[in-house]
């Protein structure tokens, strides 16, 4: 509740890297290549001890070795962190072309942080929806009434002036509650 209070009166505690799970993925992803490197220097010693393989050749395998982790680290997290960020840049782009009634798409493995974007943009854009509704209704409104005041303004001296005035009225009383409520 106090969130929300301070998204609308515009105070916003700035934290920084606060999404835990985020934090979660990174640090596993360290853990799991210092084990990977952990896991070539036990083979490393294994392999000198027991096989009597020199000193270059394993240096030559371990550098290989660590590579070749950690690129299979960063394909893996790399699909898991980037790939719904690519997903959710092309529905942007479907919405930012005017198509208002799309929504962002969740698939069952994404993030927690990913599922808390994709909330918080397609509550979001159901409201530009919503207003986008409303003012299209109200500028078909406003356009109807001003050509009724234009009908009647065309009568010249025969022209109910306290009826103008009183559409007017109406009219403005419209626009300013429409633009209070957003």
């Amino acid at each position: 509740m106090q969130k929300e209070d301070s998204l609308k009166t515009g105070h916003i505690k700035q934290r920084y890297f606060c999404a835990r799970e985020l934090q979660f993925s990174i640090a596993l992803l360290i853990v799991l290549a210092l084990l990977g490197g952990v896991f070539l220097q036990a083979i490393s010693s294994l392999l000198s001890q027991y096989y009597g393989v020199d000193t270059p050749i394993l240096g030559v395998l371990l550098v290989i070795g660590y590579i070749a982790i950690v690129v299979l680290l960063a394909v893996f997290y790399t699909h898991r962190l980037i790939g719904p960020f690519v997903r959710l840049e092309y529905e942007m782009r479907m919405i930012a072309a005017g198509n208002i009634s799309k929504r962002l798409t969740l698939r069952t493995k994404d993030d927690l942080h990913i599922r808390n974007f994709v909330k918080h943009v397609n509550c979001f854009v159901g409201r530009f929806e919503e207003m986008s509704r409303e003012y299209n209704l109200l500028n078909s409104a406003v356009s109807k009434r001003l050509d009724d005041i234009t009908r009647e303004i065309a009568k010249g001296s025969e022209a109910d002036c306290s009826m103008i005035q009183e559409e007017i009225k109406a009219l403005q009383a419209e626009m300013r509650k429409f633009r209070e409520k957003w």
